[in-house]
């Protein structure tokens, strides 16, 4: 039994114990935590409703431009012609290096060889008369070195030389001071045709092309920044003007020839549709030729309706030749559309001296042949050289308009 009394045990209590039989009594309780989630809910409210600080301004990169958007021009061209046009350069820059004139160097005779399927140019130069003939070798060896560490010039005596590229011969050089005398089929009225690629971006290039004494043939992109100026410049100047019209490559689409392009992989009203679109740009067209289309030009069913729809245009068809496995020659003579095919580039080295000696091969050709096609494209460069070309060119081969020539 306990003997203390009530009041007794109060006196007791400590003064702690005293708090804390108060702040459990319920009021105080209650009152307590109300103050602590009243707390919380205004530290809420002042998080969730401060503005956060702007980021730090800070300078922009320096020198850092907008992308310029570019057009793709053309797809690669063969391996081993890219190596001939190369062994082409190193020549001349030989010729540049001993100080040989250009004007000394004749082209006496050029062959269309094949190569897996592929054609290069083989090629017979005759070359100035030197001073130092084992002088001129070695610096041609240092200059094919360069640009074709394979490439290999063989001493043939006295009077000759050859380069071989992969074992395979692709220049004959005469080096004897008189040329020899070879024998090249005679071709009464030759001509030659140059069509310029691509117009449609370079206006400025472009009118100093029309200001040549050329009966130059035109292939503008239908949708390019300048397009229309360009057709209504051609066409003030009576030039021949063609759409250069975008088609599928091989290598798409790391090889890009724009969303206006034929695909191998469109239906046919697809195709219809987008010739349709193209042709409209440019209704002064007299003909088209394929930008790029490697691809698209060796399919027959696709090839097919896009000469078809040319025809009813009323168009010829010069197929650029991007690929040897181009059924363009066999659809167009079974549709019976005038068709033309291209037998050189011009300026795939974008160097003077070489897109001469381009034109110096066309020639050739039309020599051989009796006509020949060359497409160049709207380069400084290609200006430059046809100016240079246009002074000293074979006055016997005539310059015409493509739609001049008889096509095949």
């Amino acid at each position: 039994m306990d003997d203390h009394s009530p009041e007794e045990t109060t006196q007791e209590q400590t003064g702690f114990d005293k708090l804390v039989t108060k702040l459990y009594r319920p009021g105080p309780l209650i009152a307590f935590f109300s103050v602590v989630f009243l707390a919380l809910v205004s530290l809420g409210i002042f998080i969730l409703t401060k503005e956060t600080p702007p980021p730090p301004v800070l300078p922009p990169p320096a020198a850092q431009e907008a992308p310029v958007e570019t057009k793709e021009y053309e797809e690669p061209t063969s391996e081993m012609e890219d190596w001939v046009k190369q062994a082409d350069l190193a020549i001349i820059q030989s010729m540049q290096d001993l100080g040989l004139k250009m004007s000394n160097l004749d082209l006496v005779d050029v062959e269309l060889r094949q190569l897996d399927g592929r054609g290069y140019h083989y090629q017979i130069l005759q070359m100035p008369k030197v001073d130092d003939r084992q002088h001129f070798l070695i610096t041609l060896r240092k200059r094919l070195y360069e640009r074709l560490p394979d490439a290999v010039l063989l001493d043939n005596g006295d009077n000759e030389a050859m380069v071989e590229i992969n074992g395979l011969p692709t220049h004959r050089l005469l080096l004897e001071a008189k040329p020899r005398v070879i024998a090249i089929p005679e071709v009464k009225g030759p001509k030659l045709a140059i069509v310029i690629d691509d117009v449609g971006e370079n206006y400025s290039v472009l009118k100093g092309l029309i200001r040549l004494d050329l009966n130059l043939t035109f292939a503008v992109w239908p949708n390019a920044s300048s397009t229309r100026a360009s057709v209504e410049l051609i066409s003030q100047n009576r030039h021949d003007l063609i759409v250069h019209f975008p088609m599928e490559p091989i290598g798409y689409p790391a090889v890009n020839p724009g969303d206006d392009a034929l695909f191998v992989t469109m239906s046919a009203a697809d195709i219809r549709k987008q010739v349709q679109a193209n042709l409209q740009k440019i209704p002064e067209a007299i003909g088209v030729n394929n930008h790029m289309g490697s691809q698209f030009t060796g399919n027959a069913q696709g090839m097919r309706v896009a000469l078809e729809e040319f025809k009813r245009h009323g168009l010829y068809f010069l197929d650029s030749l991007t690929s040897s496995k181009s059924v363009g020659r066999k659809v167009a003579k079974s549709v019976a559309i005038p068709f033309y095919e291209r037998d050189t580039f011009l300026d795939n080295v974008k160097d003077v001296d070489a897109i001469v000696h381009q034109l110096k091969k066309t020639e050739r050709v039309a020599l051989t042949k009796g006509t020949a096609i060359a497409i160049g494209h709207p380069y400084k460069e290609t200006l430059a050289a046809l100016k240079k070309w246009s002074k000293s060119r074979n006055r016997t081969i005539q310059i015409i308009a493509l739609s001049r020539l008889s096509p095949e």
